[in-house]
């Protein structure tokens, strides 16, 4: 009963009474991530050869279409300006990390806490949060930093690239906003 969401692209799936067993193909990758729940419903949107899945619990639905465009967006700004996205697919999912948001390749843990009308963070968070875990499918997946040795290096480049998709969204004043945000 459980949905599963990982690294990759599911190419094959096997299931009996108690047990299922999946094959996953990614790569080039360094890290492989999987997130499972009985609660995850989907929503997904092609983007050229890209699909981008969103999955949370149904309390969180509204949350999980809204992480799905702003990943939508992020990919278009960041492939106009750093590159083709690397993979075909790209999965975001919600759970309990402590963090706002985790990076590995093809996929991104988004904190729950983050979605919903009930969340207590503003809606910008869950925004900036997607783009800034997007950015890192380049800064991180592509380039190969290494974000636990030289995290200086790794999260200052998705914090510009943030800014960056600030700046091509909303302007300088989205911009400025987001930088302060910062401050």
């Amino acid at each position: 009963s459980l949905t599963l969401v990982a690294s990759g692209t599911q190419i094959g799936r096997t299931a009996s009474q108690d047990e299922q067993r999946v094959i996953y193909a990614a790569g080039p990758v360094r890290d492989f991530y999987l997130a499972a729940s009985e609660h995850y419903e989907r929503v997904s949107q092609q983007l050229g050869e890209t699909i981008v899945n969103s999955y949370a619990p149904p309390q969180h639905a509204a949350g999980a279409r809204e992480a799905l465009v702003h990943a939508l967006e992020a990919l278009e700004v960041f492939g106009e300006r750093f590159g083709p996205y690397p993979f075909t697919e790209l999965d975001l999912v919600s759970t309990s990390t402590s963090a706002y948001g985790i990076e590995y390749p093809g996929i991104i843990a988004l904190a729950e806490r983050l979605y919903g009308p009930n969340s207590e963070y503003p809606p910008a968070y869950l925004e900036s949060t997607v783009a800034h875990e997007v950015s890192h499918q380049w800064f991180y997946s592509v380039v190969g930093n290494d974000q636990q040795s030289e995290p200086w290096l790794d999260e200052a480049l998705a914090q510009y690239s943030t800014l960056v998709y600030y700046d091509e969204l909303y302007g300088q004043a989205g911009a400025d906003g987001f930088r302060s945000s910062l401050l």
